[in-house]
């Protein structure tokens, strides 16, 4: 038996450190957004016989501020966060032929500041409403629950751990975004909602056993409950994570060059990490906590 409640107080010191180490990332540095979210230009390329590599198109590109990702076995394209005109793009499409390479095909596509600034609120609005559904989720899939804990502090702590779970890949990108120019793009949103998902999940199993054992044990205190309940479902919540993990790993390994999907695949680790660490040491020592104060 691991005696969770009695070193709560260390999980919450890392918590909050590692808390306020990605706000001050995410407000001192900002998040490099990419061409989705500025505005830009979109270039696809079609070749007449194999693309060449991802990295031999960086070596030869002259631009700043890009990102390149293959399309198939002959299709590049390439994403500039500017506008580019007809001569930079005619220079951008030599610049891509390397070693006798030939395009049979290219096609040149803007993205206003407009259009950009509209994705940027939409984007707020999907992930606003996910956590508002969760936290309504939680809410009714609790109500009946045993006392001393009422529904809606499930959902509150669980609402507060999917903030905790999201904030540390953010504050993560926004340090690689000031520092090695890793831009904040729409599969990173994607990766987010999935950890959202993820974490909701790991939350209500373990909420799920509390929830059990109260009904079981009714002459214990919550916090041994809790205690109990962490020690039979912690190695369900790692095992899960680490499945996930080793998949996430295979992505960013296979796609190297591919920054889409490498920043996808870094973005979700980052936040099943964290969401396994909020749902095992936080979520419910906050309630055990909780329960101690309101007693006192």
């Amino acid at each position: 038996m691991i005696d969770f409640i009695k070193y709560s107080k260390i999980y919450f010191v890392v918590a909050i450190l590692v808390t306020i180490a990605s706000l001050f990332s995410l407000f001192y540095f900002g998040l490099n957004l990419g061409m989705d979210f500025k505005g830009g230009t979109s270039i696809k390329v079609e070749y007449e016989a194999k693309a060449p590599s991802i990295e031999d198109l960086k070596n030869n590109l002259e631009i700043e501020n890009y990102q390149v990702q293959s399309l198939g076995e002959k299709g590049v394209i390439l994403k500039i966060n500017k506008d580019v005109s007809a001569s930079e793009f005619n220079a951008i499409l030599e610049d891509m032929k390397i070693d006798g390479s030939v395009i049979s095909d290219s096609e040149l596509e803007t993205i206003s500041p407009t259009v950009g600034s509209e994705l940027k609120q939409k984007t707020v609005i999907v992930v606003v409403c996910a956590l508002i559904a969760m936290l309504l989720y939680i809410a009714f899939a609790f109500r009946k629950v045993s006392k001393p804990i009422s529904s809606f502090q499930y959902g509150f702590v669980s609402t507060l751990m999917l903030f905790h779970d999201v904030l540390i890949p953010l504050g993560l990108l926004a340090f690689l975004g000031a520092y090695l120019g890793v831009q904040f793009t729409i599969p990173i949103v994607t990766a987010l909602l999935a950890v959202i998902g993820y974490s909701i999940n790991n939350n209500v199993v373990v909420f799920d056993r509390i929830r059990e054992n109260l009904h079981l044990s009714r002459k214990l205190g919550y916090s041994e409950v809790v205690n109990i309940s962490l020690n039979q479902i912690y190695v369900r919540c790692i095992q899960t994570s680490l499945t996930t993990l080793f998949v996430l790993i295979a992505l960013y390994y296979y796609f190297i060059g591919e920054e889409d999907i490498q920043f996808f695949a870094l973005a979700a680790s980052i936040g099943i990490i964290a969401g396994a660490f909020s749902s095992i040491f936080l979520a419910s020592p906050i309630l055990a906590k909780w329960v101690e104060r309101r007693d006192k």
